[in-house]
């Protein structure tokens, strides 16, 4: 009895693989892609991992699977408004652009309400964050950033990679006669070079950096902020480490409501968390397109597995173009 009850277990078990492996290898048509975009969007957010959203980040997956990088890099270089068009009718280009103006509108419009700040993921780990009185951002890239740029009044770059650090970003600031901080030196951009444990102050915004460890060979080339959003937010901090990948250098001294990590370069979450308890986590550096898709681009299943085995009550799996309001009250 058993060995029978035993068989049916993995019998059982085989099915439930098997239907996720064929639910994985089918690409949506272009409707489902769609109606999958809006639901991560619009419909739901990355903390509360509903069926519905669930099902939306599978579908989506599926499609960024398919996208190689010579495409990725394709679409990047593409400045014909007639090709990029079509190339933004479907697939990985429509979700890009649908998210960035998604973004675009909605930093320009959403007014912040004292206590709160409003927090946009654009790409990979390109965030925008609006308080009610400055709007700052953390290496930003689209390939429409400088629509971006009136709107923004100060940026930050973590380390000089492409994949954080885009010209656009810098030089479209310099050119605006705002501030960019950054740990390396950034051509033709007069921007202000960070030193470890620096303090930097944007009207209401104040930025502590720490310099950490890409990985055992760039030593001290990546910039951690620690931003204090203001009074009028009731300080929330925000704790944005780019790739760092050594636990130990990461050092807030404020209590930290929202960390941004990069959570496959090698960094020990588990200890991270431990050793400042951040209230809230964002799972990023997801989808990288530059990366090929079975090296070093990871996936919301990536991020999923992680999640299941880390301790945390608060771990948030954000999607591009994804607004995210935040007070710090509501999770006491």
């Amino acid at each position: 009895m058993k060995r029978v009850v035993a068989l049916l277990m993995l019998v059982s078990f085989v099915a439930t693989v098997s239907a996720q492996i064929v639910k994985m290898s089918e690409e949506p048509t272009d409707q489902q892609f769609r109606k999958a975009v809006k639901t991560l969007m619009y419909k739901t957010n990355g903390h509360d991992l509903t069926p519905k959203r669930l099902e939306a980040m599978e579908r989506v997956q599926s499609v960024l699977n398919r996208f190689e990088r010579e495409e990725w890099h394709a679409y990047r270089k593409e400045s014909d408004a007639e090709a990029l068009a079509e190339m933004e009718k479907r697939g990985v280009p429509y979700y890009l652009r649908q998210s960035f103006e998604k973004v675009c509108k909605e930093v320009r419009t959403t007014k912040v309400k004292e206590g709160t700040v409003a927090v946009w993921l654009l790409y990979n780990m390109g965030y925008i964050v609006k308080t009610p009185t400055t709007t700052f951002a953390i290496d930003l890239y689209s390939k429409y950033t400088e629509r971006l740029l009136d709107m923004i009044d100060f940026g930050m770059v973590t380390h000089a990679h492409s994949d954080h650090n885009n010209s656009a970003f810098t030089k479209g600031l310099e050119s605006r006669n705002k501030l960019v901080l950054a740990a390396f030196d950034i051509k033709n951009v007069e921007e202000m070079r960070v030193e470890d444990g620096g303090e930097y102050t944007f009207g209401d915004v104040k930025v502590r950096v720490t310099l950490g460890d890409h990985n055992k060979k760039a030593l001290k080339t990546v910039a951690s902020f620690e931003i204090d959003c203001g009074a009028n937010t009731n300080h929330t901090v925000i704790y944005h480490t780019g790739d760092t990948y050594n636990y130990r250098q990461l050092n807030p001294e404020k209590d930290v409501d929202i960390f941004i990590p990069h959570i496959r370069v090698g960094l020990n979450i588990p200890e991270a968390i431990e050793k400042f308890h951040p209230h809230h986590l964002f799972m990023s550096h997801l989808q990288e397109l530059g990366h090929r898709v079975h090296k070093w681009r990871w996936t919301f299943h990536d991020a999923l597995r992680l999640k299941e085995k880390w301790n945390h009550d608060h771990m948030w799996i954000p999607c591009w173009g994804e607004r995210i309001i935040y007070n710090r009250n509501d999770w006491k």
